[in-house]
């Protein structure tokens, strides 16, 4: 029985729910669709791998996945429990997104064990593809007005507005920025007229979507990736130079950081984010280790234990290390870096095997890059869209690290 048409579907349904394709509609109910099926191909993978791989990498790819993915959602719902009370199981559940982090080890065990790489990376295009076109249709057909003032805080929470830019809907941000940047590249490198047309109407719907929501400050760190790509990124001899510059970089960040800070707090809602630092800050030391926990909608809230206005999704790190605590927040950073410095390796190999860039790759290294960039106001990795991308690029580039890429497509 042949399941491989299967999983190219589980593989697109992972991502598309995973990146929030499904927010329009239903509630979103369309993420645990998507959770289902990064849990397939991790059962799957995991399955096939029992049979045909050795027990180092079942350990690095199957076991210690489920210790940390668990392990997350087991500490912060049992911190919660300890601190505030309540149920912890309906804490845990709270914290089902973490779950998608399981397409990246089922792809990678699934294509050890034989699924082709260069299959893989074409489902995933497409599924990047879609969720643009998803985000274009229900930006013409849904009343964003009527959306922005909806007394369902689901609905209402799609919709942004402020008197410059109007109603916005929110789009699935890392994919357009990971499809953007992919077909930048690919644009520059197509070798023939029908590879070049397609990666000019997908760069052009890209642009257009940022057209609409005109966020500034992820256009200026996505610039900022590009223009030091060639200087410090493009080249393994590079490394010297990056790390001879590391002081400058430590002086610089304070003034850095400060201006991020000032356009940060200086936007729409500003006056808000500044009280919600001050209240996180006070709140940090009483539960500095592991953090105040993942809460849940069955009993107390952030906002019934701070203020109706906390949200620690909105103030960046700082709202990281009230939720998971000095622990988590040291997690967090170990594996943004451990994520980026496997992406870049993998597009050095590509680049010095294949003699050109993998466009989609590379977009997820730059995406990965310009968050880092925002690392402090932004830490995107520990939600929904940042851990399905993050987890899905960690499993293509140790792929392409091995250079199963280039044995499946020869």
């Amino acid at each position: 029985l042949n399941i491989e048409p299967l999983i190219y579907v589980l593989i697109f349904l992972a991502l598309f729910a995973g990146c929030q394709g499904g927010r329009y509609f239903m509630s979103n109910r369309l993420q645990e669709l998507g959770i289902a099926s990064a849990l397939g191909l991790m059962l799957v993978g995991g399955w096939r791998g029992l049979f045909q791989l050795d027990m180092a990498t079942l350990k690095d790819w199957l076991f210690k996945p489920i210790y940390l993915i668990l392990g997350i959602m087991g500490v912060s719902s049992l911190a919660f429990y300890f601190n505030y009370d309540g149920n912890p199981l309906y804490s845990f559940f709270s914290a089902r997104e973490f779950l998608l982090a399981f397409i990246g080890p089922g792809i990678y065990l699934l294509c050890r064990t034989g699924l082709p790489v260069a299959t893989v990376e074409k489902t995933l295009r497409y599924a990047l593809i879609a969720l643009m076109l998803n985000y274009l249709f229900f930006y013409f057909t849904l009343d964003l007005k009527a959306a922005f003032f909806s007394s369902d805080h689901t609905v209402s929470n799609l919709v942004t507005y402020d008197e410059w830019r109007g109603f916005r809907l929110k789009p699935p941000l890392f994919a357009i920025m990971v499809i953007l940047m992919a077909a930048l590249v690919g644009l520059g490198q197509s070798r023939n007229f029908f590879a070049w047309v397609i990666s000019l109407s997908v760069l052009s719907i890209a642009i257009y979507i940022w057209s609409i929501v005109m966020f500034r400050a992820t256009l200026a760190t996505m610039a900022l990736s590009i223009l030091l790509y060639p200087v410090f990124f493009s080249s393994r001899n590079r490394v010297p130079l990056m790390l001879v510059l590391c002081p400058l970089a430590i002086l610089l960040f304070p003034f850095i950081f400060q201006l991020m800070l000032d356009v940060f707090l200086g936007s729409d809602g500003g006056t808000i984010r500044s009280r919600a630092f001050a209240l996180a800050f006070e709140h940090i030391p009483r539960h500095f280790l592991f953090g105040a926990g993942e809460d849940n909608a069955y009993g107390a809230t952030y906002q019934d234990i701070v203020t109706p206005y906390f949200y620690p999704d909105d103030i960046g790190l700082v709202g990281t290390l009230y939720k998971y605590g000095a622990v988590g927040a040291f997690l967090y950073l170990f594996m943004h870096f451990k994520i980026w410095r496997r992406l870049w390796s993998a597009n050095m190999h590509y680049l010095e095997v294949q003699g050109h860039i993998n466009p989609l790759l590379w977009g997820i290294f730059m995406w990965l890059t310009a968050l880092a960039f925002n690392l402090v106001l932004n830490p995107g990795l520990a939600y929904a869209q940042g851990i399905t991308l993050a987890s899905t690029g960690f499993a293509l580039a140790s792929l392409h690290c091995r250079g199963m890429a280039s044995a499946s497509s020869a």
